[in-house]
Order: structure tokens, then sequence, then C-alpha cells
């Protein structure tokens, strides 16, 4: 029986902020692909608290080792203080996340994310409102798929892997991730995007977030 369901937030809840294909091309000392890319960037960025964007810029620039890049430099700060707009629930977010918990389940979230945008988040969506329990990456010292960020939610929820679902966009992150934790697991692929089951087949996959109350009816009536 599930009883507990644990979302990813970016391209799963909201949509993102940032554009990973065009801030990787703007790199000038190395060509990486997505893969090794994403990766390192959020190793840079997502693993401590800053409290100014001096410092996340730094850490970033260092990583890559782009110390003269004005629109790399551009783009970093276009993501932090001018795509707020851009920050909002999918249509049916939040009333899927409502629905869950008037049904009873316990719902968490569980993200990679940067410190900075955290605030601007909350403001707006009031996520400690709907959720149970919020765990982000710079909190724990834990990036998805990293085993510990699942087991931290699962300890914290007083609940074991085979109990608990996880919700996501990412392959690497939330299915592998997950799964390696002993969780269900259930991919949003909101587009159609062609799956490479070599990487990782999912247990379940959705178009959309009101598709949950499916998945889970499925694993409990197991």
């Amino acid at each position: 029986m599930i009883k507990l369901v644990v979302f990813d937030l970016w391209q799963t809840l909201i949509p993102a902020t940032l554009d990973f294909v065009h801030l990787a091309s703007l790199l000038k000392q190395e060509k990486l692909s997505l893969t090794e890319f994403i990766p390192r960037y959020e190793r840079a960025t997502q693993l401590k608290k800053y409290k100014k964007f001096e410092d996340l810029r730094k850490d970033f620039f260092e990583e890559f080792k782009e110390y003269d890049n004005e629109l790399l430099e551009q783009e970093l700060y276009e993501i932090y203080f001018n795509r707020i707009d851009h920050i909002r629930f999918y249509p049916e977010a939040k009333q899927t996340l409502i629905k869950l918990r008037k049904d009873g389940y316990k719902i968490a979230l569980l993200s990679n994310t940067e410190s900075l945008m955290t605030k601007v988040v909350e403001e707006k969506l009031n996520l400690s409102k709907l959720f149970d329990l919020v765990v982000l990456s710079y909190e724990t010292g834990a990036i998805k798929p990293d085993k510990q960020a699942f087991d931290y939610v699962l300890k914290k929820m007083k609940t074991n892997p085979t109990e608990a679902l996880m919700v996501g966009d990412s392959l690497r992150s939330d299915i592998i991730g997950s799964k390696n934790a002993g969780m269900h697991n259930c991919l949003i692929n909101r587009l159609g995007k062609v799956i490479d089951n070599a990487k990782a087949k999912p247990e379940f996959t959705i178009k959309s977030l009101d598709e949950v109350s499916y998945v889970l009816g499925v694993l409990n009536a197991k």
C-alpha cells in the first residue's frame, strides 16, 4: 500500500526557468553534452546555501573555468533575476496535490534546486502549505540521484521504500535515484519524448499529473 508520494519540482510541478541546452552552448572552455553538463551544474550551484548571487556565480564559473564570458554571465543573471514570471504551477499540479492529501496520502517535495530561488518560489506557490515535507538539495547536501536524498525523505516521513512513489521528469535524477532507494517510480513525460529504456525503464509513464491517482490505484491493487 502506497502511503507517501514524493514529487520533483522543476518540469514536474512547475516549468523550468533554466534552459540547460542554451546555457551549455555558451561555454567556451569545454564542449559538454547535457549528460555531462547538468550534473556538474548541479554540484556547483545546488549543494550550498547562497546569500547572494555573486557567490553562486563564482562557484559556477570556477567549476567550468569560464572567467571571461559575458554572454554566459548575462544568461546566468537572467535565470535568477528576470524569469520570476515563469514560476507557476502547471495547470493540473496544485489540484493534484490537494486531491492526494484529501485522499489520505502524505506528500513530499524533493528537489535539486538553488537556494537563491527558494524564497521566490515559496512566495508565489506556498509550497510549505501544500506539502507535508519540503526537502531541497542544498539543505541535505545530497543531489538526486544520490540515494542519500531519497533516504532522507523516507526517514523523515517514517515510510518504507515500498510504500512510497516518486514522480518526476528525469530518468537520471528521479527514476534511477528512486529505484536505487527501493521506491516505486513514475516518469512524467509531458511532451511525449522518446525514452531511452536502456538507461532506465520507468515503472509508470504519464503525461499529466492528474494521472497519478490512476498509478496509485494500480499499485494499491497489487
